[in-house]
């Protein structure tokens, strides 16, 4: 139902040239003039969050429930576009700070996060500005890495392959679906949003399988108990099931994933052509809508 929020440790450790530049008490002032309105906004929709989420504790006729739950999705959309419109902000004030620290901190804190997915290309042409003492720090090294993680794992480019045990023992190597569509579902047992999109994606699933699509769920920090158990209940065992803490942390370096759900669909050549982070109607919409223009259009 809900986008889920990705939260991220940003290291504060860089050169001692740029430690005055990083408390400069001009630069924040102008970074928390920057954000009073989208924060004000923010402010307001956060409240409206958490009344809609009492009233769906408390609500118990299902019509009713339904309809606050597409309510709080709206909600949730709303903030995620107040959000992406501050991000907006943070770049053109990086393009005008081009040798603060501060100024890449703010772009480099949106890089892995939902709102930023689609901005890999402005990522990329904000860094660029910087000077070279930025861009050679250590928030400038780490910044370089998130950027090619993030490049190898949009839209556009070559699914990373992996190979994997599943559930059963048995290698589950992305290679070995090449001629068939791919949905590699990243989730936990103790996910709530996870768990709540399970019947639509089992409709994809019993929908277009006999076309040639398959479901690969990659389990993220999970225990193995309460992972077997999930899958059971949830009558997916019919599908690849893999277990990342026990061999697959590179599989989530690789498809750059910091929160969950988190979705990724790949083509029959092994390119991706749809990614999604978190939640909710559009996310859910915008899969159906692309799975359909692919099952129902050859």
């Amino acid at each position: 139902m809900k986008h889920l929020k990705f939260l991220f440790f940003i290291s504060v450790l860089f050169t001692s040239h740029f430690i005055k530049a990083q408390g400069d008490p001009s630069i924040e002032k102008e970074i928390i003039e920057l954000h009073k309105p989208t924060k004000a906004i923010n402010d307001s929709l956060s409240k409206l969050k958490k009344e809609y989420n009492l009233k769906i504790e408390a609500e118990k006729d299902s019509v009713k429930l339904s309809q606050l739950m597409l309510r709080l999705d709206t909600i949730w959309n709303a903030s995620d576009q107040n959000e992406i419109s501050e991000l907006k902000l943070d770049f053109e004030f990086a393009r005008q700070h081009p040798n603060s620290i501060e100024a890449l901190q703010l772009i480099r804190r949106s890089v892995n996060r939902f709102i930023g997915m689609n901005f890999y290309d402005t990522f990329v042409e904000v860094f660029q500005n910087f000077t070279p003492e930025v861009k050679n720090s250590e928030q400038g090294k780490d910044m370089t890495e998130k950027l090619k993680f993030f490049n190898q794992s949009k839209v556009g480019s070559t699914a990373p392959k992996f190979s994997l045990k599943d559930i059963n023992g048995k290698t589950v190597s992305l290679q070995d679906f090449r001629g068939k569509y791919v949905l590699i579902d990243f989730w936990a047992s103790w996910c709530g949003p996870c768990r709540e999109e399970l019947p639509y994606v089992k409709e994809l699933y019993k929908k277009y399988h006999q076309q040639g699509f398959e479901i690969i769920n990659i389990a993220k920090d999970d225990k193995p108990d309460l992972w077997k158990k999930a899958i059971e209940k949830e009558k997916i065992e019919h599908w690849n099931h893999v277990f990342t803490s026990d061999s697959g942390s590179g599989v989530i370096k690789d498809y750059y994933v910091f929160g969950i759900p988190h979705k990724v669909l790949i083509d029959k050549n092994g390119m991706i052509i749809g990614k999604w982070k978190g939640s909710g109607e559009i996310n859910k919409h915008d899969l159906q809508q692309l799975m359909k223009s692919i099952f129902e259009a050859e």
